[in-house]
């Protein structure tokens, strides 16, 4: 097996006579996850926490009353303000059509996109407030502008709160899957130790004599 030169970027760093199947495979899918163009984290396919799935029905709520406004959109002949909204429903889907409960990796794309287009809907709101000859609900303003008034003034309102809901769920996830590496990080130390301990190679001994001023 010593005749065998692997190249320079796939050598592994462990010596062979000491490499072992663990610490192989561990090199290896560094590697992996290193060539990738996106990388995915160790903790992508983790199943969701209790909080995501308390927080399901409320995503699911959200989701339905942006769609609702959506279609409102639509028929207003809002384009430019439908096709963003019709992105979000579909990253919406994704989070939940992962077979699991909640996808917290398109939740949180999900949540971004929800954030941007909410301030923008935001402004768009305003910008209407202001400019229009009537107030935002007027009795004497046709239906369709009040109706108009309603969906610009709940779109904002309804993807600033899926923004929130999506932020919580990612970062429990994330604080999650940070309690569970801690005792794989601490075994790790702990086996480093012992193995320092029980070599037989020269350790490093600090000096415990009597110090002399010169």
């Amino acid at each position: 097996q010593r005749g065998f030169d692997a190249p320079e970027g796939l050598r592994s760093p462990f010596p062979l006579e000491r490499s072992t199947p663990g610490a192989t495979n561990l090199y290896l899918g560094g590697l992996a996850r290193q060539s990738m163009i996106l990388p995915q984290p160790d903790g992508a396919n983790l199943p969701p926490t209790r909080f995501a799935l308390k927080a399901r029905p409320w995503f699911i709520g959200l989701l339905c009353i942006h769609t609702v406004v959506t279609l409102g959109r639509f028929l207003m002949l809002d384009i430019w303000g439908t096709i963003p909204s019709l992105l979000i429903i579909m990253m919406g889907i994704f989070v939940l059509a992962t077979g699991v409960g909640m996808d917290t990796g398109y939740c949180l794309y999900f949540g971004l996109m929800c954030l941007v287009n909410g301030i923008f809907d935001e402004i768009i709101f305003v910008e209407r407030a202001v400019h229009s000859k009537h107030y935002v609900f007027d009795r004497n303003a046709p239906i369709a502008f009040n109706v108009a008034s309603a969906v610009f003034l709940v779109a904002p309102l309804i993807e600033i709160a899926a923004a929130s809901l999506a932020a919580a769920i990612y970062i429990d996830a994330s604080e999650q899957e940070s309690q569970m590496l801690l005792p794989n990080v601490a075994q790790s130390e702990y086996a480093y130790h012992a193995r320092q301990a029980t070599s037989d190679e020269p350790q490093f001994q600090k000096f415990t004599g009597r110090a002399h001023h010169l």
